[in-house]
C-alpha cells in the first residue's frame, strides 16, 4: 500500500521530549514501513524516518502556540503537501494535522483518513484558542472519515463520521518495569490550567510525599506558570526537573515512582503518559474525567477517583498494586504494533468505501 502521512510542523519526528501527536506518527510510520507498506512521511527536513520524507520547512518550528496561529504556515506547509500528492498516485492520505487540512482534502479524490487528537465539547478551555472554528471545520466536514484515539473523544461531536477507534500506542521495548520504588509521585506532561498540575502539587503536599515534575513550558503557558504554578512550588516539597528527552532517563524517572498523578480538568482525549506509567510498572491516580475509564483497569493499573481527598486515600493504597501487572496491561493493550493494525483496517475501510462509491 502506498500512504502518504501528513504531520504537523512544529515537532520533528520523532520527537525528543514533548510531543504526544509526533510520537504516535513516527511509531505509526516506521511500523509501516517495516511490514513492506511504501510510506511518503510529510514532516519537516530534519525529522529521521525509514520512510520517504518530504518537507517544506528544514527545521521543525517549535511547540509554540504564538506561531501556531499563524495561519500562513499552515498554508505554506499544506500547499506544498498537495502539490506532492498532485504528482504522485497514493492509495490513501493520512492526516494527523486535522481543521486547516480538512479544506484541503475536501477538493482532491484520494482516499483519506482524519486521526482527531483534541477534544471537542461543550465548554471546552483551550490554550490554543479558535475552539468554535475548529468545531465549526468538523461539522462542515462530519462526512469526511475519522479515526478516535477514544469512545470518550466521539461524545463532544458524535455526528461525525467515525471509523474506528484506536487508542495511542508505544512501543514495548522502549519501557522496562522497575519495581524497586523511591519516596517520591510525578507528574509528567504540558503545564497547562486543564493538566491539573496545581491540583498534582497541592495532593503531594496534604499525602506528605515529595512530587516531581517533569514538564514541557510552552511560551503561551509561561503566566500561567510563574503566576500560579511557581508560589505553589516554593511553598511545598515539588521539584521541577524540567522536559525530559530521554526514553531511559524517563523510564527511570517514571518507574521508580510511588505513583504517577493525573488529576486532569479536561476530557483528555487519550494521555499517553498513562501508558508510559503503566509500561515502566508505575500506577496511575486520575481523575474520572475522558479516556481515563478507558486507559486505566480501576484498581489493578492504579485508581480512578473523583476528587483530590480520593486521590490521597488512593496514594495511601497504592502498595495494593503490582507493577509487573501494570507493565504487561499497558504492552498488551496499548501497543504500537496492535494500533499499527488498527489503522491497516481502517485504511481498508475507507479504501473499498470509496471505491465503491465510484461505481
Amino acid at each position: 500500500m502506498k500512504i502518504a502521512i501528513l504531520s504537523p510542523p512544529w515537532i520533528a519526528i520523532p520527537p525528543k521530549g514533548y510531543g504526544g501527536v509526533e510520537k504516535v506518527v513516527a511509531d505509526l510510520t516506521e511500523n509501516l514501513v517495516q511490514m513492506g507498506h511504501q510510506v511518503m512521511l510529510f514532516a519537516t527536513g530534519d525529522s529521521k524516518t525509514k520512510a520517504y520524507l518530504e518537507y517544506e520547512f528544514k527545521t521543525a518550528l517549535g511547540n509554540n502556540l504564538f506561531l501556531k496561529n499563524n495561519i500562513y504556515i499552515y498554508l505554506k506547509h499544506l500547499h506544498k503537501f498537495f502539490k506532492i500528492i498532485k504528482q504522485e498516485k497514493f492509495d490513501i492520505i493520512h492526516n494527523h494535522m486535522q481543521y486547516i487540512a480538512q479544506y484541503y482534502l475536501d477538493l482532491q479524490s484520494i482516499p483519506f483518513i482524519n486521526t482527531l487528537h483534541g477534544a471537542f465539547y461543550k465548554d471546552l478551555k483551550a490554550p490554543s484558542g479558535f475552539v468554535k472554528e475548529k468545531i465549526d471545520t468538523l461539522i462542515r466536514f462530519k462526512h469526511h472519515p475519522y479515526v478516535s484515539i477514544s469512545n470518550n473523544q466521539r461524545t463532544g461531536l458524535p455526528q461525525l463520521n467515525y471509523i474506528k477507534t484506536i487508542y495511542n500506542g508505544i512501543n514495548p521495548n522502549e519501557f522496562k518495569p522497575i519495581t524497586k520504588k523511591k519516596n517520591y509521585l510525578v507528574w509528567i506532561g504540558r503545564i497547562t490550567y486543564n493538566k491539573g498540575v496545581d491540583i498534582a502539587i497541592k495532593v503531594a503536599a496534604k499525602a506528605g510525599i515529595p512530587l516531581k515534575i517533569a514538564a514541557f513550558i510552552d511560551k503561551g503557558d509561561l503566566d500561567y506558570f510563574n503566576n500560579e504554578i511557581k508560589p505553589l512550588m516554593k511553598k511545598t516539597k515539588t521539584e521541577m526537573i524540567g522536559e525530559i528527552k530521554d526514553n531511559k532517563v524517563k523510564n527511570q524517572f517514571l518507574g521508580e515512582a510511588i505513583a504517577t498523578l493525573f488529576p486532569i480538568r479536561w476530557h483528555e482525549p487519550f494521555g499517553i503518559v498513562m501508558i508510559e506509567s503503566m509500561a515502566c510498572g508505575t500506577p496511575v491516580i486520575a481523575f474520572n474525567k475522558g479516556s481515563v475509564p478507558e486507559v486505566i483497569e480501576d484498581k489493578k493499573t492504579g485508581f480512578i477517583v473523583e476528587n483530590e481527598n480520593e486521590m490521597i486515600k488512593a496514594i495511601k493504597n497504592i502498595s495494593t498494586i503490582d507493577p509487573w501487572y501494570c507493565h504487561q496491561y499497558a504492552i498488551t493493550n496499548f501497543s504500537t504494533q496492535k494500533m499499527t493494525k488498527n489503522y491497516l483496517e481502517a485504511y481498508q475501510i475507507v479504501i473499498t468505501k470509496f471505491k465503491n462509491n465510484e461505481k
